[in-house]
């Protein structure tokens, strides 16, 4: 009876799964102020609208933005400084490469996409140094945008008349595929290093928006893979209202199921439905209803089998009531409901059983399962009675049962039997 619930991006078996303790209704369901904003603003970005989206979407607090502005100002100032002699666009773009690996990149971490980790640590991905060097770019005049494939980032520049492709994980990845000479002190070629063009045949050309986007992304994803599902959530309502597009919606839909699901695999029923109700009313989708009901179903379940038989039927009445439970669904469950409750109590009272069935067919009107559990008990009560000699007993409980099921076959020839073994007596 119990509908299985699977986490996405999850491998249920041989896992210990820790218990969330953040609370359902603590998690935010509203996109950010500054997610709405950006979403209607115009493409090229201006560069404190750049910065300061790229430290909002990487989690920065707002007490700490000015600090982490000031900070990215003091290295595009420098980097202007450095460059004030140079026009070329393209040894602009290059030298800026060059500059944010010597002052600001220590080590690449695939999971460090945040801006401010970046400034804070040096710990980068293919995103985050990706934002800081448009960034970079931004501040010396250049347009600047975004490249991506199925598991990779990295940015393309417009220098003079050709555009070219950056990967900015690497000090050497301006126009991937190029020599980069290495040269002593003295000012002789010593050596190169090669860094060979990724498979670009998936790629595809995004903006600074989306660009940005990358950020909340991964900030998602990588919250799902630490299991911290509350924490995923938030970021992928930001990056749907900064993009609305097919992929962010998909993405907000996986985290908002995922943490439903798993309220429901701590046993948090209540919670995770009173999240999907929240989640419904912003996001309605055929996905998080379904989900709702199974949900509803399981917890159900779980009070029957725990044997909270009077929490379990107030809980069905009340959610079909509450529209989270379909008619269907009622009528399975409060059947179930009965016949557990019914095979609970036949081993020391098959009267009592019978009478559990039929306050069950009373409740959910004609069901045939039921019918057959109730034509059973009977049957079994008066067997015991008749074993007993108890015969008019016996027959008070068929001719009882007979007006609830008058043309039982099983009935009426339980009374015939009855009454001819009375006369033998």
């Amino acid at each position: 009876m119990e509908r299985r619930i699977l986490l996405l991006y999850l491998v249920l078996m041989s896992i210990a799964f820790p218990a969330v303790s953040q609370s359902a209704a603590s998690v935010r369901l509203d996109p950010i102020a500054a997610a709405l904003e950006l979403s209607v603003a115009e493409e090229p970005l201006d560069p404190a609208t750049l910065i300061r989206s790229a430290l909002i979407f990487s989690g920065v607090p707002g007490e700490q933005l000015a600090e982490l502005e000031a900070r990215i100002r003091i290295h595009t100032a420098g980097l202007r400084d450095q460059l004030s002699g140079v026009r070329d666009p393209r040894v602009q773009a290059e030298a800026a490469l060059a500059y944010m690996h010597e002052e600001l990149l220590r080590r690449y971490d695939e999971r460090q996409t945040g801006v401010d980790v970046l400034l804070e640590r040096g710990s980068y991905n293919c995103v985050s140094s990706g934002v800081m060097y448009a960034i970079l770019l931004k501040s010396l005049g250049l347009r600047v945008w975004g490249v991506r494939t199925s598991d990779h980032a990295f940015c393309r520049v417009q220098a003079g008349e050709r555009a070219f492709d950056v990967e900015t994980t690497s000090p050497f990845g301006f126009d991937p595929g190029t020599r980069k000479e290495f040269i002593d002190d003295f000012g002789r070629v010593t050596g190169y290093s090669y860094v060979p063009p990724s498979n670009y045949r998936d790629r595809r050309e995004i903006g600074e928006k989306q660009l940005l986007g990358l950020i909340l992304f991964n900030r998602t994803a990588f919250a799902s893979e630490r299991r911290d599902y509350p924490g995923a959530v938030p970021p992928a309502m930001d990056a749907y209202a900064l993009l609305g597009d097919e992929e962010s919606h998909e993405r907000l839909i996986t985290s908002l199921l995922n943490l439903a699901s798993w309220y429901g695999m701590s046993g948090r029923f209540g919670e995770a439905l009173e999240f999907l109700d929240r989640a419904v009313a912003r996001q309605g989708n055929d996905r998080l209803d379904a989900l709702r009901e199974d949900l509803t179903h399981n917890w159900v379940l779980s009070r029957i089998q725990s044997g909270d038989y009077t929490e379990a039927q107030q809980l069905l009445d009340s959610q079909r009531s509450g529209g989270r439970l379909a008619e269907r669904e009622w009528r399975e469950l409060t059947v179930y409901l009965y016949q557990v409750r019914a095979q609970k109590s036949a081993p020391g009272d098959y009267r009592e059983a019978a009478r559990l069935i039929l306050e069950g067919l009373r409740k959910v009107g004609s069901d045939q399962g039921l019918v057959k559990s109730y034509e059973v008990y009977v049957h079994n009560s008066a067997v015991t009675l008749v074993r007993n000699e108890l015969y008019e007993e016996a027959l008070a409980v068929l001719e009882e049962a007979l007006l609830q099921l008058p043309a039982s076959g099983v009935l009426l020839k339980d009374r015939s039997m009855v009454l001819e073994a009375s006369t033998r007596r």
